[in-house]
């Protein structure tokens, strides 16, 4: 996947076609006035185009190898300076933050150009050859670049149609899943779940609510009300103003009364399953 061109150009074909049309333009008005030199010019006119299309189809191709090496050299820089993680964070939370026709859009994401400002300002601090100018900003090729991989592989990950089962995942895995099950809902997701984290696995972003999600990948017991007292715990400490437990299982009666006390969504295997398939179009059992 590092091999992705992000860098478009189609100076070649329009160079072509525009020579192409002022020369047919010119035999057609000297067929009508000079129809001796027609053939000759014809000839010697079609030399001319071929040299000129070969010159332009290796200066282009020179000019796209160059950039590609440059920008291949920059994701190298980008990985060294440990800022892939970075700037993934930032495509998640801030990804359907904007609004279109006010903020730069790619595919599905739309961001504030106050936000691609303040990642270019840093990056520009920890990467040395990131150009800023106003012309050629690499920013906009960095979030492609990532933001493509990223659709890529949710998209590969979400054709799955077969039948699966929870009980083959394992705690990351089912966070992966429900991370996929977020984006394909439309929201902007952040993955925290990790050795250490603070009750919380995923934060989805979404019209300015930050949902802390907690997720719970049991096989042959009930989830109690231990997990809605992690993610009530959580929810300050990620600055969000909503909460979800999601479980494989289903919940206990005091789990159930504890979620309703404090506005916490519980969402059961039931439910999941049924929002899998409507959203990422898998069976899970």
């Amino acid at each position: 996947m590092r091999n992705k061109r992000y860098y478009e150009d189609d100076s070649l074909e329009r160079g072509i076609a525009g020579i192409i049309l002022l020369y047919g333009l010119y035999l057609f008005g000297l067929y009508f006035t000079n129809r001796a030199n027609f053939w000759r010019m014809l000839i010697y006119g079609l030399l001319v185009v071929i040299g000129i299309a070969a010159t332009i189809f290796y200066w282009v191709r020179y000019k796209e190898n160059k950039k590609r090496k440059r920008f291949d050299s920059l994701l190298k820089e980008i990985q060294k300076a440990g800022q892939e993680e970075f700037i993934n964070n930032f495509i998640n939370r801030f990804g359907l933050e904007g609004r279109k026709g006010k903020g730069w859009t790619f595919r599905n994401h739309v961001f504030d150009w106050d936000r691609i400002n303040d990642l270019e300002k840093d990056l520009s601090k920890k990467i040395e050859n990131i150009h800023t100018d106003k012309n050629n900003r690499d920013i906009f090729a960095i979030l492609k670049y990532y933001i493509q991989e990223k659709e890529e592989k949710l998209t590969l990950e979400s054709i799955k149609k077969e039948p699966q089962k929870f009980a083959s995942l394992t705690g990351t895995e089912f966070e992966k899943l429900i991370y996929r099950l977020a984006t394909a809902m439309s929201y902007s997701t952040e993955w925290i779940g990790k050795s250490g984290d603070q009750g919380g696995d995923l934060i989805a972003n979404k019209n300015g609510d930050r949902t802390l999600i907690q997720t719970k990948c049991y096989r042959d017991w009930s989830t109690g009300n231990g997990a809605v007292q992690q993610v009530v715990a959580a929810m300050k400490f990620y600055d969000c103003n909503k909460a979800v437990v999601i479980t494989t299982s289903y919940f206990t009666p005091a789990a159930i009364t504890l979620a309703k006390a404090n506005k916490v969504d519980l969402i059961s295997k039931e439910k999941l399953q049924k929002m899998l398939l409507d959203y990422l179009g898998e069976s899970w059992s």
